[in-house]
């Protein structure tokens, strides 16, 4: 039987807006999420990386079991195996090269989605959430107005040192995880762009303001120093 997680009153906030839009066409940015174990899922419409191809693909991990844009009385928010879009009946499989508990990747009509982890109740550390180490090639960072402000009026700016990647990535993957803080939509954030080595993307905003990445993966006052030099720059 498929468990509902008892949520907390900073865990309603952050996704009071989920499920506000999750049935709105005309929402332009709602959070497309799928929760399997605990761990929440999620993906972006405007990714940089390379799509996944059947090359990709591991073994069969789940299928969803209700979605909010299908039954939003019947698939609450914290449900095992739900889903904000992806219909019922969506079949999930584990990417090849990667922990489960970072990604998966849905298949629905012919056409592959990656989810990628972005709340993990079990994760103590960055790297718990994120299975990235040794695999980053590349950072873009972007100031941004919150998740709503159009991609187009900025251009992101490439962090040109290796070492100033290295050290993003390493205080990302060594930075304690909390209980995320609820960000207004149109909150200012840095958006981070991490470029794969197999030429995929994660995508993750920053907030200055509370010294997290999305998730609640606290960062020192650093992190935020560096990406300045090369906004700067």
């Amino acid at each position: 039987m498929r468990r509902r997680r008892r949520l907390g009153p900073s865990a309603l906030a952050l996704v009071l807006g989920v499920v506000a839009v999750a049935g709105g066409a005309g929402a332009s940015t709602p959070l497309d999420f799928v929760s399997f174990d605990g761990i929440d899922y999620i993906r972006w419409a405007e990714e940089p990386g390379r799509v996944l191809s059947a090359s990709d693909l591991g073994v069969e991990f789940a299928t969803i079991v209700c979605s909010i844009s299908e039954d939003v009385r019947g698939c609450p928010y914290g449900i095992d195996a739900g889903a904000a879009f992806m219909p019922a009946g969506t079949r999930l499989y584990a990417v090849r090269g990667y922990a489960t508990e970072f990604r998966l990747a849905a298949a629905w009509r012919d056409r592959l989605f990656l989810y990628q982890a972005w709340r993990n109740p079990r994760a103590r550390v960055g790297r718990d959430l994120w299975d990235i180490t040794g695999r980053v090639r590349a950072i873009e960072v972007e100031r941004r107005d919150g998740p709503r402000a159009p991609r187009e009026a900025t251009r992101p700016a490439p962090v040109a040192s290796p070492q100033d990647v290295e050290a993003l990535i390493g205080m990302m993957l060594s930075g304690s995880m909390r209980r995320p803080t609820a960000h207004a939509a149109g909150e200012p954030e840095y958006w981070l762009t991490i470029w794969l080595a197999d030429g995929t993307t994660l995508g993750r905003p920053y907030y200055a303001d509370t010294g997290e990445v999305m998730g609640g993966l606290a960062v020192p006052v650093e992190f935020r120093v560096l990406l300045e030099r090369h906004l700067a720059g």
